[in-house]
């Protein structure tokens, strides 16, 4: 019995599946990588069902898709990072389930472009998203998750949050306004929430869900409230200007791709 024993721990330790040893990260099953064409405009990331495509981007970009961190949050590296583009095509062997696909793409980035980086909680100017002076006013919270925002016929901005936390809002508002937004509400749970609000002329331009910008509003539009008065008025919710805390990838190296 303890002969039998022996030998199927030991057929089970040659399998690797002993408990506690860690599974090889998922990878894809093909790639190409090659420069993009001079003078391409556009570009962006197409994700299928087992297969990414990502056109005429940068390696700093493609590492924004990798560890789903926007581009303040990449530091380090050399002009060539931001400068050339590629196109990349990665097929998987099945479906991608939740976000598996950027382990594989950081896998991929670390194989074909040597690409090492290390994390770094920086503090960066931006706002921090809290509660306002008389409480919040968030609606009862609803399991029907999606993020929206368009422009009103007023040229107002209309932003509608379903099934979003406090920290989903907060990246959401970051990405509109080009600002650094973190959340220090406490607040736990997800809500549905909508506001709109006039667009800060001297901001960055706003993007739809596509990534094409938004067209500027009518030249006799009426101005809604801003973001800052929106936010308090419908929301109870206000943000702070102050240092606030950022997580960062920091690019320790990185060279042009090996060839297919």
């Amino acid at each position: 019995m303890r002969h039998a024993l022996r030998n199927t721990l030991s057929l089970v330790a040659c399998l690797g599946i002993v408990r506690g040893q860690p599974s090889a990260p998922p990878a894809f099953e093909a790639a190409s990588i090659k420069p993009s064409s001079p003078g391409k405009v556009g570009g962006g990331i197409n994700v299928l069902h087992s297969r990414i495509r990502i056109v005429n981007s940068s390696l700093k970009f493609c590492i924004q898709v990798a560890w789903n961190v926007k581009d303040f949050q990449v530091s380090g590296g050399t002009g060539w990072m931001d400068s050339d583009r590629y196109e990349i095509d990665a097929v998987a062997t099945a479906p991608f389930q939740g976000g598996e696909y950027r382990t594989m793409l950081q896998s991929l980035l670390a194989d074909r472009f040597g690409l090492a980086i290390h994390r770094e909680t920086h503090e960066k100017p931006g706002y921090a998203l809290v509660v306002g002076r008389n409480g919040p006013k968030l609606p009862p919270p609803i399991e029907d998750p999606s993020f929206t925002f368009r422009r009103t016929p007023s040229g107002d901005i209309s932003l509608t949050a379903r099934s979003a936390s406090m920290s989903q809002l907060a990246g959401g508002l970051s990405s509109m306004l080009g600002a650094i937004i973190v959340d220090q509400t406490g607040i736990e749970g997800r809500f549905n929430v909508s506001l709109e609000y006039a667009p800060d002329p001297n901001s960055q331009p706003l993007v739809s869900k596509s990534g094409a910008p938004l067209p500027p509003p009518p030249a006799d539009a009426a101005s809604g409230p801003s973001i800052f008065n929106a936010l308090q008025e419908k929301l109870g919710l206000k943000l702070e200007a102050r240092k606030v805390p950022v997580g960062v990838i920091v690019i320790d190296r990185a060279s042009r791709p090996t060839a297919n």
